[in-house]
């Protein structure tokens, strides 16, 4: 089946924002960071405009794109309604940030944003099951997607942690979270690949490739971060390569068993 390159970045890059979020919502909590939430949640607010972007591109011509917004499918709605919300939700508490509002009400609209960001992640695959396709027809697919946004995104908030220097603890948390990350795609990607065949069929190659670089390489790194935070820097890039790379990756590979 050909790769649909625009969903494919669409799901990729949005989930890699929603799940930056999850590392500011984390920080909200605790209280670590001191420079680091500002940028973060600019850039998962424009990873998500950026993704949306995407996936209008796959329409093409402005008659299917009118077509799809009056008739939409229960699984486009849902992505569309939980990516607009997310937006919405990342830009008031940008707006909290800039007037140094009070932390409850930061930390509450942190929380919901990260929220609605993992449940657009694991939707963003869920819309994808059906009995018609049997190798998509499976939960592990939508985990997949889930697993595979939370490697991509928890590693870049530990490069910005990293760049803007926060402090050792800072540091050793989002590595911490790095490596939940990557333990969470390296699952999921295994319950899919053993589920639909991928783990061993025509798309093999790929598909241990997105394991390798999505999963083991954001968990080993994220770990490296945590235990020696003097080479965040250069773990977390590593990580985060890694993770996009993977994440890209998991869902070609997706088209390609359907």
């Amino acid at each position: 089946m050909d790769i649909q390159w625009s969903l494919v970045l669409f799901t990729a890059i949005a989930s890699c924002g929603t799940w930056v979020s999850v590392g500011v919502a984390v920080d909200e909590l605790r209280g670590l960071t001191q420079r680091t939430n500002l940028v973060a949640s600019v850039l998962a607010l424009v990873l998500a405009v950026v993704g949306g972007i995407a996936s209008v591109t796959h329409l093409s011509h402005p008659d299917r794109i009118m077509a799809v917004l009056g008739h939409p499918t229960p699984g486009i709605f849902l992505e569309a309604l939980l990516i607009g919300l997310f937006i919405v939700c990342v830009a008031v508490y940008l707006i909290l940030l800039k007037r140094q509002a009070g932390a409850g009400a930061r930390k509450a609209v942190a929380v919901l944003a990260a929220v609605i960001g993992i449940v657009f992640s694991f939707a963003s695959g869920y819309s994808y099951m059906m009995e018609a396709r049997t190798t998509w027809n499976t939960i592990t697919l939508p985990l997949g997607y889930l697993g595979f946004g939370a490697a991509s995104g928890l590693s870049l908030y530990l490069l910005l942690v990293a760049c803007k220097k926060e402090s050792a603890e800072a540091v050793k948390l989002a590595g911490l979270e790095t490596v939940i990350g990557g333990v969470l795609a390296l699952v999921s990607g295994l319950a899919f690949g053993f589920a639909s065949g991928a783990a061993t069929g025509d798309a093999a190659a790929i598909f241990w490739v997105a394991l390798v670089c999505g999963g083991l390489a954001p968990l080993v790194c994220g770990w490296l971060a945590r235990s020696k935070p003097a080479s965040a820097v250069t773990m977390a890039t590593v990580a985060f390569a890694g993770g996009i790379i993977g994440s890209i990756a998991f869902r070609a590979v997706m088209w390609m068993v359907g």
